[in-house]
């Protein structure tokens, strides 16, 4: 197949997909019902917020709040994925349960969730708790997918050696999984640091006072006209992201080169990291390394549960009911949920407000494959060097947090809010189309050449079905953040429509109810669209113009 790294998720994913059905609107439908009926009486409060008139604390603190919840957030990652992940491993049964709440979860915005989130937890929790969620459900799917490549001579040594579902897990499914799961993570930095810097933001709008964050500074700097903090703000935000990816996701991507079941990637084609380079001449840090891996391995060894046995691959429960009947009930519960709420009066302007949002995200991804098209055929002829900085810049530009430009749109009234969407979301199409490029064998430019391909021809003939399965891979990923951002891009359009800016209104205003029915219908458009158009093209791409 072709030599990017969507490939093999895109061929799991094709597998997953024929064995979904409506358990996932089940769960989204009865999940929606259920906090309904749990939730007290709407707590409504003054429509206009009052911000404090500075922040509470130096910049440079600031600075160190952002850090720290930043540190938090990739903690709560690890922890949560590597737990739910060897639950899944040890029983197989919640696995069953697991997969399709995975599909949920991972279309559920999760900067809708601080409004509810902020009922219960303080905010330091909610900042965290919303920074990290939707890099949970990738990183955990991620390590779920290795489990489908792990290959059958590792699984006969490990029932041979009788060992137990923690010792499988942790000794064979996570060394297997390292490389996809660091690649998935990377992929997921960009949209953690929006969530983070949106999340400290909203926390300070709703509790009345600075937080504490980078994210909390730029809000009120921007609401209170001070231009210079909210530049501040900006640019130490950059400045962390920057520190980050030196000091943490680049090595870790270089690290992870070492567990691929392929052997490492040429050294061209590795991600060059210079702290890597650093820790791996450095006799101390080496030998640290050296005792943290001695360490692991032998928690690893640790015989922690029955001994597995060889487990036939999981199907669908068949149950003595039509399929529909269990979606069905969840919609009847949802609609009694909604009618006791006595928000009847309201859905059907947020039905009309979601068909709005989904223009506003099918422009999006419209806009981000118009863009790139053209500049494949651009960087077909282009030399090594020029590839080599566009690949910097779009690396960059996916890095750089979106959130901090759309101030700068605001003053441009004609600007959609398509547009604030795709600013921040094209960089990983491109990213993936780039790479697409570079995968193309040589002997087909070769033939290209020597048949004088150019114009339209070539692009028809060549770069099209070259790029095709990564440019459909690269809109699926570009629609996760898109998703995440849609409440504050058309919060930030003059018009101030679509599901996203009434969410937003609904937090502000204490309405607890109504949050909770424009949660589930964004989630459930995130879901139509992802299993109705976007992931069908990118598996439909992938098995008809995959190169083999």
């Amino acid at each position: 197949m072709t030599g990017s790294p969507l490939a093999m998720p895109i061929r799991v994913m094709h597998r997953w997909r024929q064995r979904m059905s409506g358990i996932e609107l089940s769960i989204l439908f009865a999940g929606a019902a259920l906090c309904l009926f749990l939730v007290k009486k709407a707590a409504w409060v003054p429509a206009s917020v009052l911000l404090p008139e500075r922040p509470a604390v130096p910049v440079w603190q600031e600075f160190l709040f952002t850090l720290l919840h930043a540190f938090l957030a990739l903690v709560m990652v690890v922890a949560v994925s590597l737990a739910l992940a060897g639950l899944s491993c040890q029983f197989p049964r919640f696995r069953r349960l697991l997969v399709p709440a995975l599909s949920v979860a991972r279309s559920i915005p999760g900067l809708g969730l601080v409004g509810l989130l902020a009922l219960a937890l303080p905010p330091v929790a909610v900042i965290v708790s919303v920074a990290a969620f939707n890099m949970i459900w990738r990183v955990l799917t991620a390590i779920l997918d290795a489990e489908e490549t792990l290959p059958p001579e590792l699984n006969e040594v490990a029932t041979g050696l009788h060992m137990t579902g923690w010792q499988h897990f942790w000794r064979l499914q996570m060394p297997v999984a390292i490389p996809l799961v660091t690649f998935r993570a990377s992929q997921a930095m960009p949209g953690l640091w929006f969530r983070l810097l949106c999340v400290e933001g909203l926390a300070t709008l709703l509790m009345r006072h600075d937080v504490g964050g980078l994210g909390a500074q730029a809000l009120i700097g921007l609401e209170t006209h001070h231009a210079s903090w909210f530049l501040a703000a900006g640019s130490l935000a950059v400045l962390l992201i920057l520190i980050v990816d030196q000091c943490l996701t680049r090595p870790m991507m270089g690290w992870a080169q070492r567990y691929r079941l392929d052997g490492p990637q040429p050294q061209k084609n590795r991600g060059r990291s210079w702290v890597l380079q650093f820790w791996r001449e450095s006799a101390i840090l080496n030998g640290c390394s050296v005792g943290l891996h001695r360490l692991i391995g032998g928690i690893g060894n640790w015989r922690v549960g029955r001994v597995r046995r060889h487990v036939p691959a999981l199907s669908s429960v068949s149950v003595p009911v039509p399929d529909w009947l269990v979606p069905l009930a969840s919609l009847v519960l949802l609609g009694l949920a909604v009618a006791k709420s006595h928000l009847t009066d309201r859905l059907p302007y947020d039905l009309l407000e979601s068909l709005l949002t989904l223009s506003h995200v099918c422009g999006a991804l419209v806009l981000c494959g118009l863009l790139w098209l053209p500049l494949a055929l651009f960087f077909f002829d282009a030399s090594e060097r020029v590839f080599r900085f566009a690949r910097l810049f779009v690396l960059a530009g996916a890095l750089f947090p979106a959130v901090l430009l759309y101030p700068l749109f605001r003053k441009l009234e004609i600007i959609p809010a398509a547009v604030l969407l795709f600013v921040g979301a094209h960089w990983l199409t491109g990213g993936t189309v780039l790479d697409a490029m570079q995968a193309i064998p040589g002997p087909f430019r070769q033939v290209a050449r020597g048949l004088r391909l150019k114009g339209v021809l070539l692009w028809k003939r060549l770069i099209l079905p070259a790029v095709a399965p990564d440019l459909c891979g690269g809109l699926l990923l570009a629609a996760v953040p898109i998703w995440d951002a849609v409440m504050i891009a058309e919060a930030f359009v003059p018009s101030d429509t679509g599901l996203g800016a009434t969410l937003l209104a609904d937090m502000l205003q204490g309405q607890i109810a109504a949050q909770v029915v424009v949660l589930m219908l964004l989630t459930l458009l995130s879901m139509l669209l992802d299993r109705l158009v976007l992931q069908p093209l990118a598996v439909h791409a992938a098995q008809k113009y995959a190169i083999q």
